[in-house]
């Protein structure tokens, strides 16, 4: 006769999960530790340019267009002009206040509002080093596959994204 005890240890370890709050930046989705995020805080009038501060409990927040960052454009050839950024006008934005380990509280303006998600740890897999340099991508090298409905996210790297 076996004890619960016993079945208790024959059972298999779970997979360690880490939640992941996600959001859309153009046509990808993006994701941060969820630790990492302070608030979200959304956005009521258009898409504003240049610098930009926000304040959160008496401190001064820098907002960075996270998507610039990551969607670095190619180098342009003398008499190019730089090609705008697709924004659709219907989508709405936020602010995604997060806490960098190395530069403190960051703001990061994104498209909609973020939701929760849950990986586990074997959904985590590297994006090759060349489809980053053939899309001129920076700020991220890990690919995350939940499941064949939800489309994959991209681990986001905040502090590469600053250097």
């Amino acid at each position: 006769m076996t004890s619960a005890l016993t079945r208790y240890r024959r059972l298999p370890a779970q997979e360690p999960t880490l939640r992941l709050i996600a959001f859309q930046l153009r046509h990808n989705w993006f994701c941060l530790p969820l630790p990492l995020a302070r608030r979200v805080i959304p956005i009521s009038n258009g898409p504003a340019q240049g610098l930009m501060l926000t304040q959160l409990n008496q401190e001064n927040v820098p907002i960075m267009d996270v998507a610039d960052r990551i969607y670095c454009s190619a180098p342009l050839l003398p008499g190019s002009t730089v090609p705008k950024p697709v924004v659709q006008s219907d989508s709405s934005q936020s602010i995604l206040v997060v806490e960098s380990p190395h530069f403190g509280l960051l703001g990061l303006r994104i498209d909609g509002v973020p939701s929760l998600k849950r990986a586990r740890q074997s959904a985590f897999s590297p994006v090759p080093a060349t489809y980053l340099m053939m899309n001129h991508l920076r700020g991220f090298n890990t690919l995350i596959n939940l499941n064949e409905t939800d489309p994959p996210l991209f681990l986001l790297d905040i502090d590469s994204l600053l250097l």
